[in-house]
């Protein structure tokens, strides 16, 4: 049964652009940015092999930036930010929105890297697509093992699979059950858990990779060829050639072709993509848009020159960069070696920071201490630094109520409530404002700190290891401004350690046991879905993502002092927060209104230090802005399927006035609803 008119008014603030774009389907390519220029192709670089085109077990940007392109799953993002039918044409639910349905387009193919048909795209793919991931323990279970219908029962091996609750009812229909009514699963379909894969082709790559009996050492489905996966997106693998180049070409036969722009992809190896690089590969006319170095002064100045009509500011996203405290140090050099990246500290130090990283005005005081638009400015210049500071972990326009209330001003008037001292009637957390720098308090927070960890016989100052990626100029750059910033504001009672290693000893520290600094600086998120959970869920007290980089482990292997420490900083207590707007599922106003609080408890017991988000630099490029597919989660934003390409460089006045149209359409197609407060 589809929804009721009375669930639909409840959740419309879950997926209302979505059922409205269902409504308006054939209007949308009539209001589409059209071609202005014949088609070209697209030249860039990367850096980072990818691991795995198995695109159903990886988590790893590196991998799914690829696969975007070459597989299509049931949902995507038009250029406006709306869910739209990729396989599927369209899908309903019941009246509790625990049981989906979709119906799936007939006629899309499943292709060979060599553009020969292999089958057609049936319901029982999807089926095969959560079978494998199940078997596989992909790294991006968690977005739905606790969602679908005994997927955790049967990853525990407790029930079969046909026993999970998904299922294929006929060829062109799927059906999802669920635990719980879950109003925003269309926008789950969006990520790489919930693709498609033909069964007898897995199969066909080896005894390990039947369906029920895996075994990854005799399955080669996603190793790094062309031919190890089946392709029934826009762009096929042609090439890939391990730290030389990697290559897409245009399947012609693409189920919706005339949204291709660009004939073929190619990505140049380049270990250090530093931005002065870029830019020089730019001027030679070998890729299509650049950064501009501002730390560089021949470099700006020439650009600045040759191109001021045309230099812009790139929009800022949904990931989030944070610093995390380290709460349960137990490494003090490198994982790969004792020899190197060793701590300066003595015994004693290591107990003294230890006691005051668990302190909460402590870790306030650094808070409040942080000059975060200094440690932006060494990547965005003096110019841009605060436009990308971010003060939460998530997106604070990512949702709002009914009410036309961001997520943002929710998590600031909770921490108004929470603690009016820190947190004044003035405050607010939107993005660009220096929310928390605050030199006095952070001085008045200090001395809290210290009168209470004095009690507990700790020396000051409290020496703080940071290990920074002595391979990365900005990197070295950031740290320093942090390091500068701390020292200067809470003289004599911190100082900072910087470590310098490499890339490939930051990358070793795999577990909470490894982590070998006192604050991690930095890591980052980008949601997987449309909802707050997609972001609230990494600090889980049990299994958050982010445990390992507090220093602490999940809870299926947490040791009784991770106990200890998880409730002696009220983790616990946010993970009951989190839990009780997780358990909101009829009321979003209620569900965004909890998961705020959950937040503003988080930030005011200052787990983390929120740093910035991506974008707010100077960019030069050739790209026509606002034809790719917008949206802040989930794979859309990593295609190029929609991208168009101009032949010359686009002007500021330009993009001004694509920005323009694109807002008045997006406003055609949605004429009832605030969309600058439902998208970002």
């Amino acid at each position: 049964m589809k929804k009721s008119i009375s669930f639909l008014l409840i959740v419309m603030s879950w997926f209302v652009v979505s059922q409205i774009i269902q409504a308006h389907a054939e209007s949308i390519d009539e209001t589409a940015v059209k071609v202005i220029e014949p088609k070209k192709n697209y030249q860039g670089f990367y850096s980072i092999d990818p691991e795995t085109f198995d695109y159903l077990y990886t988590f790893k940007q590196t991998d799914s930036k690829h696969f975007a392109n070459f597989i299509d799953g049931l949902i995507e993002h038009d250029a406006y930010g709306n869910l739209v039918g990729a396989v599927a044409s369209h899908w309903e639910s019941n009246e509790d929105a625990t049981i989906w349905t979709f119906k799936l387009k007939e006629g899309i193919k499943w292709y060979t890297d060599e553009g020969s048909v292999y089958d057609e795209v049936r319901a029982h793919d999807f089926v095969a697509g959560l079978w494998h991931a199940a078997d596989f323990q992909s790294q991006t279970l968690y977005l739905v093992k606790d969602v679908i219908k005994n997927l955790e029962a049967y990853v525990n091996g407790e029930v079969t699979f046909d026993e999970v609750g998904v299922k294929a009812i006929d060829d062109y229909t799927l059906q999802y059950e669920l635990n719980s009514p879950t109003p925003y699963f269309p926008s789950m379909t969006t990520y790489s858990i919930l693709l498609p894969v033909n069964q007898s082709f897995l199969e066909s790559k080896g005894s390990g990779c039947r369906l029920g009996s895996p075994d990854l050492s005799n399955c080669s489905f996603g190793n790094l060829n062309p031919e190890s996966i089946l392709y029934n997106g826009a762009y096929r693998l042609t090439n890939f050639t391990s730290k030389s180049v990697i290559e897409y070409t245009a399947n012609v036969d693409y189920w919706d072709a005339e949204s291709v722009y660009i004939p073929k992809v190619k990505l140049i190896y380049s270990e250090s993509l530093d931005p002065t690089s870029l830019f020089l590969a730019f001027e030679r006319g070998e890729i299509t848009s650049a950064p501009i170095d501002v730390y560089n002064a021949a470099i700006y100045a020439f650009a600045k020159k040759k191109y001021g009509d045309s230099i812009f500011v790139t929009e800022t996203s949904s990931a989030t960069s944070f610093a995390c405290f380290v709460f349960n140090r137990q490494a003090y050099h490198s994982p790969l070696d004792p020899r190197i990246d060793i701590s300066p500290k003595t015994a004693k130090q290591r107990e003294d920071t230890k006691l005051a990283i668990l302190n909460q005005a402590f870790r306030q005081a650094i808070l409040h201490g942080l000059d975060v638009s200094a440690v932006n400015a060494q990547s965005v210049g003096e110019e841009l630094k605060e436009i990308s500071v971010r003060n939460l972990i998530t997106q604070p326009d990512f949702v709002q109520t009914s009410y036309h209330q961001t997520y943002g001003e929710l998590v600031g008037d909770s921490l108004k409530r929470l603690n009016p001292m820190l947190y004044p009637e003035n405050f607010t957390v939107e993005d660009g404002q220096m929310s928390y720098f605050n030199p006095g308090l952070a001085k008045e927070l200090m001395q809290v700190a210290k009168a209470e960890l004095m009690e507990q016989g700790v020396d000051f100052p409290v020496y703080l290891d940071v290990l920074i990626n002595g391979e990365s100029e900005m990197s070295f750059r950031s740290a320093q401004a942090l390091k500068n910033s701390l020292e200067t504001e809470l003289k004599g009672d911190v100082v900072i350690n910087l470590i310098t290693t490499s890339r490939e000893h930051l990358a070793a520290t795999k577990s909470a046991s490894l982590v070998n600094t006192d604050l991690y600086f930095a890591t980052a998120w980008s949601p997987d879905y449309g909802d707050p959970k997609s972001y609230m869920d990494i600090l889980d007290p049990k299994q958050g993502d982010m445990l390992k980089y507090f220093g602490l482990n999940q809870a299926v292997i947490e040791t009784e002092e991770d106990r200890q420490i998880k409730e002696q900083i009220g983790l616990n207590k946010f993970g009951y927060l989190k839990q009780a707007a997780s358990d909101v599922v009829n009321d979003p106003d209620l569900r965004y209104e909890l998961y705020a609080q959950a937040e503003a408890f988080a930030i005011d017991q200052a787990y983390f230090i929120p740093l910035s988000t991506s974008g707010g630099s100077y960019a030069v490029s050739k790209i026509i802005p606002y034809t790719k597919p917008y949206s802040s989660y989930g794979l859309s934003t990593m295609k190029f399927k929609g991208m168009q390409i101009s032949d010359h460089i686009i002007t500021v006045v330009e993009r001004n006035q694509y920005k323009e149209q694109w807002i008045q359409k997006r406003n055609q197609i949605a004429p009832s609803i605030n969309v600058d407060k439902i998208l970002p």
